[in-house]
């Protein structure tokens, strides 16, 4: 059985484009590697002294404006103030700890006592596995193959008229 030029295009084509788009994917795994890992524990400290500091307007020290998290996630805030907190739904008393599950993908934006803006960026996002990263590949791949087949079978029709 002969295949025909045309159908040669568009196989090669196609795997092009899913070799592509497995590459590019694979590059960006690479770089955003800390951000894909397992669920585990993260605890933000609160530091003596925020209170005043936040009184001031002044940023405390070691805590981040926005933090990233992945689903499964826990938050534990350790308040080491003199002064009682709130994150969101959490109230932390003065030398106490309390803790918040992130079981959802979303971007939040929670009232926080510890901030001098009075909010806390957190996001949380689902880990990437071996099945996303597959879903991204076939996503991005098919119709990049698809627009190489339309592109290739252009040549050939071209270069079939000129001869």
């Amino acid at each position: 059985m002969k295949i025909s030029p045309t159908l040669k295009a568009i196989i090669f084509s196609m795997l092009l484009g899913i070799a592509l788009a497995a590459l590019m994917s694979e590059i960006a795994y690479q770089v955003l590697k800390s951000e894909n890992r397992e669920p585990t524990t993260i605890e933000l400290i609160i530091p003596s002294g925020t209170a005043e500091r936040v009184k001031r307007g002044e940023v405390p020290p070691a805590i981040p404006e926005d933090m990233l998290f992945v689903v499964g996630d826990t938050l534990v805030v350790v308040n080491q103030d003199s002064v009682d907190h709130q994150l969101g739904p959490l109230w932390i008393p003065a030398g106490a700890s309390a803790s918040l599950n992130l079981d959802t993908e979303e971007n939040y934006v929670m009232e926080c006592s510890f901030q001098p803006t009075k909010y806390l960026g957190l996001n949380v996002r689902e880990p990437v596995t071996l099945g996303t990263r597959l879903t991204g590949i076939f996503f991005g791949g098919l119709p990049m193959g698809a627009l190489f087949a339309v592109y290739s079978i252009l040549v050939i029709k071209k270069k079939g008229q000129k001869a």
